[in-house]
């Protein structure tokens, strides 16, 4: 996204909503990243990233056992603060949570990756707190504690990629028939947006940045946006029917998928865990791959390629309809960012830098809504 990074993830100026990186091997990172009050949204109800105090320290050590490994143990993530910490004998790492993640939530998160790592998924699982329970409170933020996996390498290269989405189709297939629950179902805050309800979410998004007098080049961001909705939801109108829905990772990228010896090692940060199509969630990764790699779309070889590699795990092939609905699902990605954190950022200049980072993605999501049916015919040939 954008092409500015602020923690090692592909994170946009001022954008909130990166990351919950908390395993790497370059480490330490440094603390007091300068997340703060600019990053809340919808009138304070996100809440700021935690920081590192005697009292939290304190509360670690009574619950878990564990205190911070070095003087400085932030591993980074704009979202969650994601602190190494040891009990002596090993690492750990302790997360914090926003104020608006519950401990329903967490509870729900933990319950997948449970799921997940008892089929062979790599996932860390909690570590009990001295009640039991996985998860405890501190100054109402939930907070869990898991096992630190070395895993040095990121999902960041075409190889990894393809490695990475045979895991994801392993996870789709894993997840298919797992119950939901509201507090698994939707988070609150996330990197999404439906295809139902298109144009009205982005306009929400588009009305605020017409009304904080924009600059032109802001005016035509704007404008592209809801260019780009509008498009797109004329091409799902024609479809003739909706992708099934079930429980996704909802962020397959990057610093989320950690590598070690070729293979995925960690599958982390499910902060954005929801109820949508799984096509959807496939986009997410797809999208990334053309806006930060290579454009994907533009050559129907590596696509068709990398959507296989995704069937090797789900174990079945996508139905047409699913395979169609594919790069419908990329071009909407960089919409989440008008509909949601342009939206929503309390703070407008905050707003201002993303939406300016914004800019490279809805112009090549616009390029893709014009050869919408060769990339669907690619698709549509590799069945």
């Amino acid at each position: 996204m954008g092409r500015t990074r602020i923690n090692g993830h592909h994170t946009m100026v001022g954008n909130p909503a990166r990351r919950s990186t908390s395993h790497a091997e370059d480490l330490p990172v440094t603390s007091g990243l300068g997340f703060g009050a600019v990053d809340d949204a919808a009138g304070g109800q996100r809440g700021t990233r935690a920081v590192v105090s005697a009292d939290l320290e304190g509360f670690l050590r009574a619950n878990w056992g564990v205190w911070p490994a070095g003087p400085a143990p932030d591993l980074g993530g704009s979202s969650n603060l994601n602190l190494l910490v040891t009990d002596g004998r090993s690492r750990q790492v302790a997360r914090v949570y926003r104020p608006f993640v519950t401990g329903q939530r967490v509870a729900a998160l933990q319950a997948v990756r449970h799921h997940l790592a008892s089929h062979g998924v790599p996932c860390a699982e909690p570590i009990p707190a001295a009640g039991g329970r996985g998860w405890e409170t501190f100054e109402g933020r939930a907070v869990e504690v898991e096992p630190y996996v070395a895993a040095p390498a990121a999902m960041n290269t075409l190889t990894r990629v393809r490695t990475g989405l045979a895991v994801l189709g392993r996870i789709h297939a894993l997840l298919q028939a797992f119950p939901s629950s509201p507090a698994a179902a939707a988070p609150r805050f996330a990197n999404y947006i439906a295809a139902d309800g298109l144009v009205e979410a982005v306009a929400a998004g588009t009305r605020r940045i017409r009304a904080w007098q924009p600059t032109p080049a802001e005016a035509r961001l704007a404008d592209l946006a809801d260019e780009l909705a509008e498009t797109l939801a004329q091409h799902e109108r024609d479809r003739p029917t909706q992708p099934r829905r079930q429980l996704v990772h909802g962020d397959f990228w990057d610093n989320n998928v950690r590598f070690r010896h070729g293979q995925v090692a960690l599958v982390t940060d499910f902060d954005f865990l929801g109820d949508h199509p799984r096509t959807d969630d496939l986009a997410l990764t797809l999208y990334f791959t053309s806006v930060d790699l290579t454009d994907i779309t533009s050559d129907p070889a590596p696509l068709t390629e990398l959507a296989d590699a995704y069937e090797s795990g789900l174990g079945t092939r996508l139905s047409q309809h699913e395979r169609a609905a594919i790069p419908l699902a990329m071009a909407r990605q960089p919409l989440w960012s008008i509909s949601v954190w342009v939206a929503l950022l309390d703070d407008q200049d905050a707003a201002r830098r993303h939406l300016a980072a914004t800019a490279p993605e809805l112009e090549w999501a616009l390029q893709l809504t014009s050869r919408i049916a060769q990339v669907q015919d690619a698709l549509a040939e590799d069945t």
